[in-house]
């Protein structure tokens, strides 16, 4: 383990009684920068501030330079700012709930559009191959986050970062209005839309956990309940826009809509955390040696393989398998998502008296326990299938709401954005390649 010794000074009420313990929990292999205290100031013991230590944590093999050392590394809760309330805190909340809502609104949504393409636009292609355009989008999110995106969010400035993006997404839903051949879908409605949700996803996530620091987790999962309540308005307004205005004028309006939301959002951000003048994080084999971030990045290598598979399937089982009007497709979706709002508020509550790995843990465990349990034998049980839909909404929303708050207590709340977009590249292949298995699946069982 190297040591990097920087001299700075954090200022900060304290009781005579207090005791400033200095801990890590870091490995043998990580690196740490040691922040010493510089001698105070008379008026300062006056003032009943003290001069405290404390390390800022490298992983092993990341590339530390004299800028890096010189930029500011203080902990989220001495940055400059009042934490845990006041209007910007609320602000940071409001304006993530807000993207959630607009970008997994749109995304989670698919399964609307894969219907309608499916029976009525393209009733010639393979459910496998449409299902592909849903799916590039959230890897395209994935993929782009781990390669460029999480460290840019780091480099400029999150309004700059999250408004390219807002551009993005309603371009790509405008240009996807035009399309008349799938592979049109594909990189307009699949891979730009994507590529915008990725550079409004990763800024908007660490957002929150730059004004909350005790209630962190109870923050995000609030922010990130717009990702429940999102998809719950889509799905209900798309079902309706296609039959009354058809596919082009509803991606139309989709992108009307949508744009509006983001920019309302984009000038609702404020940060706290500043900017930085290069990435401290160094390569995905760098950070691989961390064992923390190894068994992160093979539960996100896993997970999604499941996870979007109910969000793109539902509609099509309950047209195919059983003999219930597509209204009751409409209803199990619409409590997934109900379900999975309440599911994150609770479970960031949960996770700041718990621990977010925790939970996390618990509600991965539990939504996918679900799947098993109660889809698999429901068949054409409304009952089974409405307590699935309850079920693995419930705990279905832990797996994006505690990402954020978990990652920033492994690594760092200023490092949120690049980790997690490292971490993404594991999510994106499950979510690439998930919902087309399981179209393919489902094409053979139906022959």
């Amino acid at each position: 383990m190297s040591i990097h010794r920087v001299e700075s000074l954090e200022l900060r009420p304290v009781s005579p009684a207090e005791t400033v313990i200095n801990s890590s929990t870091g490995t043998d292999d990580d690196e740490h920068v040691e922040i010493l205290p510089a001698v105070a100031d008379p008026s300062v013991a006056a003032a009943g501030l003290r001069c405290t230590a404390s390390s800022i944590k490298v992983p092993a093999g990341s590339r530390t330079t004299k800028d890096d050392m010189t930029e500011p590394r203080q902990p989220a809760a001495v940055l400059p700012g009042r934490v845990d309330g006041g209007l910007n805190a609320w602000l940071a909340i409001i304006s993530s709930f807000l993207i959630h809502f607009a970008s997994f609104g749109v995304q989670y949504s698919f399964g609307v559009f894969q219907e309608r393409y499916q029976n009525v636009d393209y009733p010639n292609a393979s459910p496998s191959v449409l299902s592909l355009i849903g799916a590039l989008g959230p890897s395209t999110m994935f993929v782009s986050g781990g390669l460029f995106v999480g460290h840019l969010a780091e480099r400029l400035h999150f309004r700059t970062v999250i408004l390219t993006g807002s551009l993005l997404i309603a371009t790509g839903l405008f240009l996807a209005s035009f399309a008349t051949q799938v592979w049109q879908l594909l990189l307009t409605q699949g891979i730009l839309f994507g590529l915008g949700c990725a550079m409004v996803y990763f800024p908007c996530a660490a957002l929150p956990s730059q004004w909350w620091v005790k209630h962190q987790s109870f923050a995000s999962g609030t922010a990130v309940a717009g990702a429940g309540a999102g998809p719950l308005v889509y799905s209900l307004v798309l079902s309706a826009a296609l039959l009354s205005l058809g596919t082009k004028w509803t991606l139309l309006t989709m992108a009307g809509i949508t744009l509006a939301l983001l920019l309302v959002a984009t000038a609702l951000v404020r940060t706290r955390i500043p900017v930085r003048k290069r990435v401290v994080r160094g390569s995905i084999w760098s950070s691989l040696r961390d064992a923390k971030f190894r068994y992160l990045f093979l539960g996100r290598l896993f997970i999604p393989f499941s996870y979007l598979v109910p969000f793109f399937y539902l509609p099509s089982y309950v047209a195919s398998v059983t003999p219930h009007p597509p209204s009751f497709a409409a209803l199990l979706l619409m409590l997934i998502n109900v379900m999975s709002l309440a599911g994150r508020i609770v479970g960031g509550w949960l996770a700041d008296r718990l621990g977010a790995v925790n939970m996390y843990t618990l509600s991965v465990l539990l939504a996918g326990l679900s799947i098993l349990v109660l889809w698999l034998p429901a068949g054409a049980s409304q009952p089974l299938l409405i307590l699935f839909a309850l079920t693995f909404g419930t705990f279905a929303g832990g797996y994006i709401a505690l990402t954020p708050p978990m990652v920033g207590q492994l690594f760092g709340v200023a490092s949120i954005p690049s980790m997690m977009g490292t971490v993404s590249l594991a999510t994106a292949v499950g979510n690439l390649a998930g919902a087309p298995l399981a179209g393919a699946l489902v094409s053979a069982a139906l022959r």
